[in-house]
């Protein structure tokens, strides 16, 4: 095991320390005074300061402070106080380390015990009570480790939830990146194609492409302002902003027939951004790979948002790449579904339904 960079100190442990030092000096100087004072002293400081390290050392605290503390046993110095500091060290190191090496140092404790009954046989009842003092050790022992459970649990929790946020921000990433670009290749294709027969046109589409980076720009600035902050200067898209997303992409040369059919802004802010992004996704796909001319979206809004988006190009099984992945996630984790594949008419069909109480 590697020595800590910087060693840490708990305050309660510290505390503890200090309080096992007076009880056990009071012991050594008043309670059960006698030679050898100044070496039951040091011994008594060792034992009591080794709990002070339980954070940093767990297995070599408790080693040490058990070794003072049946140290003075053999020596023939019983003490109900020393034992108590060998406890509280089982237990801190029970909460810290691996299953062996914790066990490990439980039987070590029962050793000790043993020892020390061995050492005084006329201590309270001889077995029942060394039986008593192992059953109270295993008892803090399994306490520790309940501790140490919990700990684990927290931080797969912790670990959990620093997956899902990353997957949240890898979708939003694809979202914005992978529109915008996808968008600027096919202007540049357009402008390409148009750029000796209709220069006035080509300068529209030059413009255009220069107005979606903006928006990119824009919204990956809003982005890292939102993880930097926590705060963001301007509300991330939601359904309202539909309007502009269609004329972007029937700028773009596929036009989008845009229908909604109920308020958008009684819609929960997380799942009108859920809904854009479904939205701008399937536009995105039906510009990138679906040959069509023309889309369609329509979006109801009563007891759950319903989406669905059909296009007029080839159809056919979709790959589920990162794009399509992303919309079934973004609706499941607000209680949502997305189905996808030919629509009636023989082009592309995307479908999504988000219950609108799941997000209440």
């Amino acid at each position: 095991m590697g020595l800590p960079s910087k060693l840490s100190f708990n305050r309660a442990e510290v505390a503890v320390s200090l309080l096992a030092a007076i009880l056990l000096q009071l012991e050594v100087w008043l309670f059960e005074p006698g030679p050898p004072a100044v070496a039951r002293t040091l011994v008594s400081l060792v034992a009591a300061g080794a709990l002070a390290f339980l954070r940093a050392y767990p297995f070599g605290a408790y080693l040490v402070n058990g070794v003072a503390v049946y140290g003075l046993i053999a020596i023939g110095y019983p003490s109900d106080y020393y034992q108590w500091t060998n406890f509280i060290a089982l237990v801190v190191m029970a909460s810290r380390l691996p299953m062996g090496r914790s066990l490990g140092g439980l039987l070590l404790g029962f050793a000790g015990i043993a020892f020390y009954f061995i050492r005084f046989p006329d201590e309270g009842d001889g077995f029942i009570t060394a039986a008593f003092v192992m059953a109270l050790y295993l008892a803090g022992w399994l306490v520790g480790r309940a501790q140490l459970s919990r700990t684990r649990l927290a931080a797969q929790e912790a670990q959990s939830e620093l997956a899902e946020e990353r997957t949240r921000l890898a979708r939003e990433l694809h979202d914005i990146v992978g529109h915008a670009v996808n968008l600027m290749v096919v202007q540049a294709g357009v402008g390409d194609r148009i750029f000796d027969s209709d220069p006035a046109a080509a300068r529209m589409t030059l413009k255009s492409i220069a107005d979606t980076g903006r928006a990119a720009l824009a919204d990956l600035d809003r982005m890292l302002n939102v993880l930097s902050s926590g705060s963001s200067r301007k509300a991330l898209p939601t359904l309202a902003q539909l309007n502009e997303l269609c004329t972007e992409f029937s700028r773009s040369g596929l036009p989008v027939n845009l229908t909604i059919d109920g308020d958008p802004q009684r819609v929960p802010a997380s799942v009108s951004l859920a809904g854009y992004r479904l939205v701008q996704e399937a536009l995105t796909n039906a510009l990138k790979h679906a040959a069509a001319t023309k889309v369609a979206v329509e979006v109801v809004i009563d007891h759950d948002v319903t989406i669905r988006v059909t296009d007029d190009g080839h159809g056919g099984e979709p790959q589920l790449g990162r794009g399509l992945r992303g919309m079934v996630e973004r609706a499941q984790l607000h209680g949502g579904t997305v189905q996808f594949g030919t629509g009636s008419n023989g082009g592309f069909m995307v479908e999504s339904r988000i219950p609108l109480q799941s997000a209440s």
